[in-house]
């Protein structure tokens, strides 16, 4: 699944310097280091606690093998250790009408057992200073409230251990039956497999303070990233990096409801790219809807709007129409001739606007300043008409001049236009800049100098629109 897994990233685009494991010797070293440094500290408890046990089954239940109830919000589905509605962390003992989710049977009981918890309640104010100060550090809004939720409510005790056969077995006398719970050593992971990729070099990253981390996730991993593996570093004080900036997202849902691949709601990676190949359209379309600030619905008919009216009837429109023009009027167009200083102010002030949000890692914002940038010079061809221009240049040097003046502009207006694409669709905006002579991964550096058009390549179609095949095959999902 590891290679399957990242088969799929690639094909969507992603890369990565190094797409390491949790299940390594190099994990299991480190995570061995921080429990012992976490017990050592007096923050590890052996608690005595009754835990789900399938009568059916005869074995204990790990967290995501049981449903029911969620006491908070009603959601039919919650699970053991999370309500995926509402985002609560639950004990198995808050289900309402409990099931064993590997044979379907309520036949549940909670059975005393020893295990090994992570005293949280002790480390509240460690971490509670931490968000603190931390969160300054362009965290997201749910992120902070969230954290401040949990601080309310105060911290309690959580269980690190489980009656599993997979993961790393405790390191303790008399729980050699336990595993570690993943989510203790999962985290620690992120130090684990970087020192995995590079065991002289681990140590640049996680015990510096010059280290700035950035982590992604979605609503649902908050509390692990914020309050849970933040209190297993500060509880080990072992000098490893902290998390400087969270950037946790709502939930993106499928036709209003949430996906769920157990329950047939959505699509996949693998079925998203059986439909649609180009993965460009994808991230194009979903960065367009990217639940930054709330949840959001994908839909059939506004991935074809995204696809079909922005990135082809907009962006590959603006590409198309300029690179023809020049094209087709080589003979009267002059590339030396200076351009339009009002309309490019315009272009300058949306750049920066794109680096403003890229910075503040708005990136959905950033790629709509993109399409702002593609409108502009759509609504400047249109008043300008250069192809009226182009016909009367034949008889009139100034018309020719004022064509050329006018596709510079409308040429540097692409060319900004492929740059700032680059991180949203990059095999597409690498297509588009082959045009302006550019073989290689774009830098924010190109944009200082524009490049000669290289007319000897005849302009195609950087996108296309969506089939109604494949808009049909999309909504079917549904």
């Amino acid at each position: 699944m590891h290679e399957e897994i990242k088969l799929l990233f690639e094909s969507f685009g992603c890369n990565f310097t190094y797409y390491g494991n949790t299940h390594t010797a190099q994990n299991k070293e480190i995570t061995y280091e921080i429990f012992n440094a976490l017990n050592k500290n007096g923050y590890i408890e052996e608690v005595q606690k009754d835990l789900p046990y399938c009568n059916f089954d005869k074995l204990f239940l790990y967290d995501r093998y049981i449903e029911g109830k969620c006491p908070v919000c009603g959601f039919e589905k919650a699970r053991g250790d999370q309500c995926d509605n509402c985002s609560s962390i639950l004990d198995p003992k808050d289900l309402i009408e409990p099931y064993c989710t590997l044979c379907g049977k309520r036949e549940i009981v909670f059975k005393k057992t020893k295990n090994i918890a992570i005293d949280l309640a002790k480390l509240q104010p460690q971490v509670e200073k931490f968000v603190k100060e931390r969160s300054k550090f362009n965290w997201s809004r749910n992120a902070i409230n969230e954290s401040e939720k949990y601080f309310k409510n105060g911290l309690k005790r959580r269980d690190i251990s489980r009656h599993s056969k997979w993961g790393f077995p405790v390191p303790l006398k008399g729980f050699e039956d336990q595993t570690l719970f993943v989510w203790f050593d999962a985290p620690i992971a992120y130090i684990g497999i970087t020192k995995e990729w590079q065991d002289s070099k681990w140590e640049n990253y996680w015990m510096s303070e010059e280290t700035k981390l950035i982590q992604f996730m979605g609503k649902d991993n908050i509390f692990f990233h914020t309050i849970f593996f933040p209190a297993t570093l500060l509880g080990a004080n072992l000098g490893f990096s902290m998390v400087n900036t969270i950037r946790s997202y709502e939930f993106l849902n499928w036709e209003g409801k949430k996906f769920s691949k157990s329950r047939g709601v959505g699509m996949d990676l693998e079925q998203a790219l059986s439909v649609v190949k180009n993965p460009d359209y994808w991230r194009f379309a979903l960065m367009a809807i990217a639940p930054e600030n709330a949840d959001t619905d994908f839909t059939t008919d506004g991935f074809a709007e995204a696809v079909n009216k922005m990135l082809n009837g907009k962006i590959g429109n603006l590409f198309q129409r300029v690179l023809m023009l020049i094209k087709t009027n080589r003979e009267i167009f002059d590339s030396r001739v200076e351009i339009d200083e009002g309309v490019a102010g315009k272009l300058d002030e949306l750049y920066s606007k794109y680096t403003k949000h890229f910075k503040n890692i708005e990136l959905r914002d950033a790629l709509k300043t993109v399409v702002e940038i593609a409108d502009l010079g759509n609504s400047y061809m249109s008043e300008k008409a250069p192809w009226v221009l182009a016909k009367a240049a034949k008889d009139d040097k100034s018309a020719a001049k004022d064509f050329s003046t006018i596709m510079n502009l409308l040429a540097k207006i692409a060319y900004y236009t492929g740059i700032l694409l680059f991180p949203f669709t990059p095999d597409s905006s690498r297509a588009a800049l082959a045009y302006f002579g550019i073989e290689r991964d774009p830098k924010f550096e190109d944009l200082k100098k524009m490049p000669v058009l290289n007319l000897g390549l005849e302009p195609k179609p950087i996108f296309e629109k969506l089939t109604d095949q494949q808009i049909k095959k999309i909504g079917s999902y549904s």
